[in-house]
């Protein structure tokens, strides 16, 4: 059955076509229960990365992964779902001192990531314990966590270990697949508000499109410093994503504008360490002030639509000269 799926993505030029929603959710559901082999799989995978997934392949493979979370995830008291799966090499994840002023100010997140193994990369994860962020491996050690400081972060191979070999992938063939746009959209803990990064440019419209296609109640996607789930101040940004409007999910598209305008300088230091001196505001960091503002202001408007933007970005910079 299995083979099924690759011809029907890898046939000639007129006879292939992408999956259905359905189907890929089923090609995904087959492998994990044990009726495809990896390489049948990856093969998939591949086909569907050389012309790109569509929306529909990414909601299916959305759908299957959640459906191996256990659900004490989801009974977590979340408000926000931030994935973290890029990791950084430019910059430090300013990221995490956003998710600080938020969960200070009273919103409850969840954190969650890959710690892969790369060496041109700083991995997100690492950067938590000097930061006061407790990394939980449990549902119920993720809610005291939440209960304490509003704040966790929990590894992949938590709540969805299946997703590490399938994101191994990349590692073997030198590319992204698929799975690697669904890793940062499988929300373990059913936040009702979700913000993801991107690397590539485009792929903020996928996944906006199948958290549409997934009834989700609120997520915003964008093309993140580093592909992190965090604002590059330096550019304008195009946010897409999934809002409620009289109780009815729609898409939508927002321009951010450049938050810092002919801002030039050298890359900082990345590491936990010289993020915890600008939290502790022993050194300044314009670049970083601006990123930690735009991303948490990002994240207001996704939670308060009707805000301007001006006026998210006017408490975020409040809120972050008060930490």
């Amino acid at each position: 059955m299995f083979s099924e799926y690759i011809k029907l993505t890898g046939r000639g030029e007129k006879g292939r076509r992408p999956l259905t929603m359905e189907e890929s959710k089923q090609a995904l559901t087959d492998y994990l229960n044990g009726d495809a082999s990896l390489l049948q799989l990856a093969v998939l995978l591949m086909l569907q990365r050389v012309r790109c997934e569509t929306p529909e392949e990414a909601a299916g493979y959305i759908s299957a992964l959640r459906e191996k979370v256990d659900d004490q995830w989801g009974q977590l008291t979340v408000d926000l779902d931030w994935p973290c799966f890029a990791g950084k090499k430019r910059q430090p994840p300013w990221l995490l001192l956003a998710a600080k002023v938020l969960a200070a100010n009273g919103v409850k997140i969840l954190l969650h990531g890959h710690m892969t193994v790369d060496l041109v990369k700083y991995q997100v994860e690492s950067a938590c314990p000097l930061l006061n962020i407790e990394i939980a491996n449990s549902p119920d050690a993720a809610q005291v966590a939440l209960d304490n400081n509003n704040l966790v972060y929990v590894p992949l191979s938590a709540y969805c270990p299946e997703l590490i070999e399938l994101l191994a992938i990349r590692e073997q063939v030198g590319l992204r697949t698929p799975l690697n746009t669904v890793a940062r959209s499988v929300n373990p803990s059913q936040a009702p508000y979700s913000i993801h990064g991107v690397f590539h440019k485009s792929y903020e419209k996928i996944h906006a499109q199948a958290a549409l296609l997934n009834n989700e109640h609120s997520i915003i996607a964008f093309k993140g410093e580093g592909g992190e789930s965090e604002v590059n101040p330096r550019v304008s940004t195009l946010a897409c994503g999934v809002i409620q409007v009289d109780g009815k999910a729609q898409y939508l598209e927002q321009e951010w504008p450049t938050y810092l305008s002919d801002f030039s300088g050298a890359h900082t230091e990345v590491s936990a360490e010289y993020l915890l001196k600008v939290w502790n505001k022993e050194i300044e960091d314009d670049y970083g002030d601006a990123a930690v503002i735009t991303t948490i202001a990002m994240v207001l408007k996704q939670m308060h639509p009707e805000s301007t933007q001006e006026e998210a970005l006017f408490k975020a910079k409040q809120w972050w000269l008060a930490r």
